[in-house]
């Protein structure tokens, strides 16, 4: 019983060190310095968009799509030089134009 109670205070301990390290909790400790709430949004737009990165390039994951295995090589360079919202709407048009392209 002993071992079972270190292993939960040991888990529920890890867990709370970890809250304590989100943008949220060490923009309180700096609040002087934090990003302002547009810019915090800003970057959780951002962040949704890489995902949105993400979804484009591996949708079909069983086969081999060379639009999204092109999409996906191109995104990677471009993410160097633009913000990832700007580059998900480039590589949205991109396969759009391209799976449009295939089928004519």
């Amino acid at each position: 019983m002993r071992v079972v109670f270190c292993a939960v205070l040991l888990l529920f301990s890890f867990q709370v060190s970890a809250n304590d390290y989100t943008y949220e909790k060490i923009a309180s400790r700096y609040s002087q310095v934090a990003m302002s709430q547009k810019d915090v949004l800003n970057f959780k737009m951002q962040g949704e968009c890489l995902v949105g990165l993400k979804e484009l390039n591996f949708k079909k994951n069983k086969t081999f799509d060379p639009i999204a295995e092109w999409t996906n090589y191109r995104s990677k360079s471009l993410l160097e030089q633009f913000p990832p919202c700007e580059v998900l709407i480039i590589m949205q048009l991109a396969k759009k134009k391209l799976t449009d392209a295939g089928t004519n």
